[in-house]
């Protein structure tokens, strides 16, 4: 199994990223505040972010390429919804890179954009009602119920009567399925 372990400078504890949870040393036991973040090709980002600089860094790990996701089964993007995980599985992201479904109360959104090799998770409802989406030619989403056209890899409406709204996005991560399933062992995959 491959799961990153990090150790802060200050305190020398090692941190499990799959839980954002101190494992040992002076903070063990605290848990980190996730973040927002993707985990995107570097030709999408440059795309994204033309001014971007890069420190250079000796090189621990295979470079990210698509290459990454040629047997999918063995990913997933990993999130949780109160105290329960889940996990989009990657093989089904790919062929529907726009799934729409409810767990618990909670009507969610995950896309996932071929080019970048990204997964992002959103809520559907937005000021009181859920958007129902269908994905367009060009990689965007258009809303059935105003016709609005939303960005997938930013949940951010760019046309129509909703432009310059958001949609909420969630913290996931994309991981190593058997890494997922060993620090969350209850998990379950989100049906498609």
């Amino acid at each position: 199994m491959r799961s990153l372990v990090m150790s802060d400078v200050e305190t020398n504890s090692e941190w499990a990223h799959l839980l954002g949870r101190a494992m040992a040393g002076k903070l063990k036991g605290k848990v980190l505040r996730p973040l927002i973040t993707d985990m995107v090709t570097w030709k999408v980002w440059l795309e994204q972010y033309p001014q971007t600089t890069v420190l250079k860094m000796s090189a621990t790990a295979k470079d990210f390429t698509r290459d990454f996701y040629r047997d999918r089964s063995r990913f997933v993007f990993g999130f949780t919804i109160g105290s329960k995980s889940f996990a989009l599985p990657m093989e089904k992201m790919s062929d529907h890179p726009l799934h729409a479904f409810k767990l618990f109360d909670e009507s969610l959104i995950a896309t996932f954009d071929r080019n970048g090799t990204s997964t992002h998770l959103f809520d559907a409802e937005l000021d009181g009602e859920v958007l129902e989406f269908a994905l367009a030619d060009d990689g965007t989403m258009k809303d059935r119920q105003t016709g609005s056209v939303w960005k997938t890899t930013t949940g951010q409406a760019v046309s129509g009567p909703m432009k310059g709204k958001s949609l909420r996005q969630r913290v996931g991560i994309m991981s190593f399925r058997k890494a997922w399933q060993n620090f969350h062992p209850e998990s379950s995959d989100v049906e498609f």
